[in-house]
């Protein structure tokens, strides 16, 4: 179960960082601040569950470990959270790599 909520987790923040990154595009192309209203007040939920998964998969990892209490916890949180947060600016930057790219095209 521990795995399937950890991979769950992963394919959520994933999305919520396209979701993101679409809202970001759409956002420089819209200039009105009526649009601008809207696009921030979608961003927000995104951008506040995001935060909850930032935390819910260090835990994820340290729960697989077998919620070890000595320094190991440290390390453990450490490392994920290290990893999660690379995953997400290398996804975003790919996400709007490739948004750019699309544009060219």
């Amino acid at each position: 179960m521990n795995w399937l909520l950890l991979i769950a987790g992963i394919i959520l923040l994933l999305l919520m960082i396209k979701g993101l990154a679409l809202l970001e595009k759409k956002k420089a192309k819209s200039m009105s601040i009526s649009n601008q209203i809207k696009q921030n007040s979608l961003m927000v939920p995104l951008g506040i569950v995001l935060l909850f998964l930032l935390a819910f998969l260090p835990y994820q990892v340290w729960v697989l470990f077998g919620r070890p209490q000595g320094w190991e916890i440290l390390y453990i949180f450490g490392f994920s959270e290290l990893i999660t947060i690379v995953l997400c600016f290398w996804f975003y930057s790919r996400e709007m790599r490739q948004m750019k790219l699309n544009e060219y095209n």
